[in-house]
């Protein structure tokens, strides 16, 4: 008899320590969604903020004065850009990618990337910033198997080169936007690779080829 009680009570503990788990475990994923929005929150603002530069540049016409302020907002912006990227990477690894929640903070983390390089390029223009741009198609939803070594080399190529940024976007995501620039350089598969908006590479590009474009 007092073998069948022990045994009931390991069971209800250990029914009680797996809900347990389950409710921390959601309660933790709601907390990173949670700072995910925010940060994504805390982007569209900063891209808000250098859109108005650009507007009240254009009204001034005082380019040297504007341009030292828009690219102080540009670094700002991209650090924010690399701690959210950081913590999305981090979401989706938990397999977290089937959440409607996530799903909808996703597209909007596409969206204002997308943005952040459409900036990129028109300061690099008006402000005639030395820097090099790459916009970088990768694959979510459907297989992509080298997208995953395209993403290793412009990360290392990015970290040892501060002057090249590199934008990535899910080329799976229904935005209208992202839809817009995929057919504009014809990408029809991926991984695929726009440098400076202008010079276009499908499939696997090492780390050599991609210095000696730029």
């Amino acid at each position: 008899m007092a073998n069948r009680q022990d045994h009931l009570i390991v069971f209800i503990i250990t029914t009680l320590v797996f809900i347990v788990g389950i409710f921390s475990g959601i309660t933790i994923s709601k907390n990173k969604m949670t700072t995910i929005d925010s940060k994504i929150t805390d982007f569209e603002e900063n891209m808000n903020s250098i859109e108005l530069g650009v507007l009240i540049s254009d009204a001034l016409k005082n380019e040297t004065l504007s341009c030292k302020y828009l690219q102080g907002k540009l670094n700002e912006t991209q650090s924010l850009l690399s701690e959210l990227g950081e913590q999305v990477v981090q979401y989706e690894s938990q397999s977290k990618i089937g959440d409607e929640a996530y799903k909808e903070v996703k597209k909007r983390y596409n969206a204002v990337r997308t943005q952040y390089w459409l900036m990129l390029e028109k300061l690099k223009n008006q402000c005639s910033n030395n820097y090099t741009t790459i916009l970088y198609f990768y694959r979510t939803e459907t297989p992509c198997p080298a997208c995953r070594d395209q993403g290793v080399i412009l990360t290392h190529l990015t970290t040892n080169n501060p002057d090249i940024y590199v934008v990535s976007v899910d080329a799976d995501e229904d935005l209208l936007l992202i839809q817009m620039i995929k057919e504009a350089y014809n990408v029809n598969s991926t991984p695929t690779i726009v440098i400076d908006a202008s010079t276009i590479r499908t499939g696997l590009v090492s780390r050599e080829e991609l210095l000696s474009l730029i």
